[in-house]
């Protein structure tokens, strides 16, 4: 579960967030969108626990995985490595699985290569590969999709939305077929104020 009740957020006079309250139940996949600069990535860092509210509280149960919207995978190993650090299993049943995932997320052939030789779009499902691997309860993701073809993210939409059942998932996104596709909950940040789409 994910419950953030009367978040504040500024940032010197600027208001980024004003009373917003969101809970996402548990097994449930909510979306939020609005405009660039409304306060979308400075919300999900505070869910993460990785920026403070100014007031409010936060409840998040359980592991929690990030994906930013700008992949922060280690560019000193291999993209299997990025994928694998987050396992816990042997080194042989972890590289298994992990060439498991990037093979469902059409990334066969990569795990020698190193972050730098990677397109955006490639360095962003390695990102998505290694959350998935991180087998968390929590799933926060800032804008996973943007750097797809429409072919290739209607793809790995479907994958993940296989992977995500039962699993708690908050996503960023500017697309509304991204919502209607992955979210039962539909919510909207404007100027720093939260509402639900019906």
């Amino acid at each position: 579960m994910l419950k953030l009740e009367h978040i504040e957020k500024s940032f010197g006079e600027k208001r980024v967030l004003s009373d917003v309250s969101l809970w996402v139940p548990d097994g449930t996949a909510a979306s939020l969108s609005g405009m660039s600069g409304s306060g979308k990535t400075t919300l999900l860092r505070i869910a993460a626990g990785l920026a403070r509210p100014d007031a409010g509280s936060v409840r998040a149960d359980g592991r929690t995985a990030v994906v930013f919207a700008e992949p922060r995978l280690f560019d000193g190993v291999s993209v299997l490595e990025n994928v694998t650090c987050v396992m816990s299993g042997t080194k042989k049943e972890n590289e298994k699985r992990a060439e498991a995932l990037l093979d469902a997320l059409e990334l066969a052939g990569t795990a020698r290569l190193r972050p730098r030789e990677l397109s955006t779009g490639m360095a962003a499902r390695v990102s998505l590969a290694r959350a998935l691997a991180y087998e968390a309860d929590l799933y926060l993701l800032d804008e996973p999709f943007k750097s797809l073809d429409e072919t290739l993210k209607r793809r790995v939409m479907a994958y993940l939305s296989s992977c995500f059942q039962g699993k708690t998932v908050l996503f960023i996104t500017h697309e509304a077929s991204e919502q209607a596709f992955l979210s039962a909950r539909r919510f909207h940040l404007s100027d720093g104020v939260l509402s639900e789409l019906s």
